[in-house]
């Protein structure tokens, strides 16, 4: 059980007794990236500089709070007298707040390389593993969508003297945009340009949660993607058992490599087109010689095999009983498909294939969330480093987000903050009735 150290109520009602505001800074430890960034963001213009806390805060609420559009209305709206719930929050005293090149200019410091985003990530995942009962880090998941760059449409610049005939590659005004082809789906197009985001999703109690991504050009193939996303778990810290993908991400050597490499067991679920070994059922279920399923018996780490037994219910009146030993090895490296560490039909694979079906959950989730900040669809920065960090920064706020609702469902007691209300009430009342007596 976490005990809570309670402010006084009158510093509750600073924050406007919002929920989210009070749990975040009941339950989320920010100290971290100040320690990380002791240094603040230096204005090159020779204005304010500005600390790493408040700047992170303030993505904070760009990314959950549907009344901010943009950067710069989002600084405008916070400098108002009314808002001073938001400055109480930011740590901010008067109304000055931080402009949104103070922003890019925290965004650019975190996109100079993987390590400093890094470095930002890991005490949050830390926090999040940490807290009972919030993360399911036995299954996690693999999948990729779409992302619109802030491009106005499709735009060649060459000195060709015969345009219709130009060869010239086109250009946009996202230097590293590209065009790619999405999934044929309802009222989606065939091509789009942009970028592609690899998530790596794991279960939780709040739904389908982002870990970790990895945002690459829109032509880049899922099939290559693999390795990228457990090389960027294990620059985060972070060991998932189990993962499930498509066949989209299985590509030659990518699922022996991942379990070699990051200890990592990928599944992918058997579909009526493939091609299955002929101890194989039609779902991908092993069978013994007779056409009995056999049992799965555990996975050898050394040699790289999967072993199989009998069923004694269909062994004991087998025609091959003395002649059969019952055990069955195959080799993972020969067919990492059908003789992984994950056995096809079994309860595990079931869960998988469940968890299959609800990651797409995620990006549902994601895409609602940031309707109020990309407009159009598209990506309010250019660059893909840029882009990266503007969309890892996204799947920190879901993450932090989903703390902040799971601490209130299990480690906040039920009607708190109707009582904190009443506190304040009660003290500022009490303090204008002895003003009252004194005059």
């Amino acid at each position: 059980m976490i005990q809570l150290d309670m402010f006084s109520p009158l510093y509750y009602s600073t924050l406007g007794f919002d929920e989210d505001l009070i749990n975040y800074i009941a339950f989320i430890k920010d100290d971290q990236i100040r320690n990380q960034f002791p240094r603040q963001i230096i204005d090159p213009r020779g204005r304010k500089p500005w600390d790493t806390v408040i700047l992170f805060r303030m993505h904070i609420l760009y990314f959950t709070r549907p009344e901010f559009i943009s950067f710069r209305q989002m600084c405008k709206e916070l400098s108002k007298p009314k808002h001073q719930d938001y400055r109480n929050f930011l740590g901010i005293t008067g109304t000055k707040v931080p402009s949104h090149a103070a922003l890019s200019r925290f965004r650019t410091l975190l996109s100079i390389s993987d390590d400093t985003i890094n470095e930002l990530s890991k005490p949050i995942l830390s926090q999040a593993v940490q807290m009972e009962g919030f993360l399911n880090l036995m299954m996690t998941a693999l999948d990729s969508r779409p992302i619109f760059a802030a491009v106005g449409g499709f735009k060649k610049e060459c000195t060709c003297k015969t345009p219709d005939k130009c060869t010239c590659p086109p250009r946009f005004s996202d230097k590293d945009a590209k065009v790619g082809r999405q999934r044929i789906k309802v009222n989606q197009n065939k091509y789009f340009i942009g970028y592609r985001k690899n998530t790596v999703i794991c279960g939780s109690s709040q739904g389908p949660m982002p870990l970790g991504s990895v945002v690459v050009h829109a032509k880049t193939s899922d099939s290559s993607m693999l390795l990228p996303c457990l090389e960027r778990m294990k620059e985060l810290d972070m060991q998932p058992q189990n993962m499930v993908a498509d066949m989209a991400y299985i590509g030659g050597q990518d699922k022996i490599d991942a379990f070699k490499n990051y200890q990592t067991a990928v599944y992918t679920e058997v579909k009526k087109d493939m091609i299955r070994p002929e101890v194989c059922d039609e779902l991908g279920r092993i069978q013994c010689p007779e056409g009995h399923l056999a049992v799965y018996d555990g996975f050898d780490t050394e040699t790289m095999t999967v072993e199989y037994v009998g069923d004694a219910a269909h062994c004991n009146s087998c025609l091959r009983w003395g002649t059969c030993d019952r055990r069955f090895e195959f080799s993972f490296e020969k067919n990492p498909q059908f003789y992984g560490p994950i056995a096809q039909g079994s309860k595990l694979a079931e869960a998988c294939i469940t968890f299959r079906k609800q990651v797409e959950l995620n990006f549902a989730l994601e895409s609602n969330l940031l309707d109020s900040v990309l407009h159009h669809k598209k990506l309010t920065v250019r660059g893909q480093k840029r882009a990266e960090t503007f969309l890892r920064l996204t799947d920190l706020s879901r993450l932090i987000l989903g703390m902040i609702h799971h601490a209130r469902d299990n480690f906040v007691p039920k009607g708190q903050y109707q009582e904190l209300r009443r506190l304040a009430d009660q003290a500022i009342y009490d303090r204008k009735s002895v003003l009252l007596r004194a005059a």
